[in-house]
């Protein structure tokens, strides 16, 4: 079995996880929003972009030395009043992901609120993709 095939999911177990997300997490987050104004459940980045990015990463981690690469998942939530010629303004107050390279020898024992490897943390993030909701 390939590297790649140990991390793929059926598109049934990945409705699985949605669904558990939804009736969970989503639902005692929405519970202190507007209920016109649900939060994302959803983001989605135009595929050459991210290609882009993770050669980026690949290059900047291998310069440094960075063998066991990584990419770290973040969850975040955009402020109502960020300042950010980048971001979509109807964001605002959206939670949100954002990738960031990550050496994942030093990062694999750490929890989440550590911070990123001293190797990677200059090199940058990826963030601004689309958010669902707002519709």
């Amino acid at each position: 079995m390939s590297n790649l095939e140990k991390h793929l999911m059926s598109p049934d177990q990945s409705i699985i996880l949605a669904e558990e997300y939804i009736r969970t997490n989503y639902v005692e987050i929405n519970s202190r929003r507007p209920a016109s104004k649900p939060d994302s459940k959803t983001y989605s980045i135009d595929l050459e972009v991210l290609k882009e990015y993770l050669k980026l990463i690949d290059e900047e981690m291998e310069k440094r030395g960075i063998t066991n690469k990584g990419v770290r998942v973040t969850l975040g939530k955009y402020p109502e009043n960020l300042k950010d010629p980048k971001l979509n303004p109807e964001y605002l107050g959206y939670q949100m992901i954002f990738f960031s390279p990550t050496d994942l020898d030093e990062n694999q024992n750490k929890s989440i609120n550590k911070e990123a490897s001293p190797k990677s943390d200059e090199i940058p993030d990826l963030n601004y993709m689309n958010v669902t909701p707002p519709f």
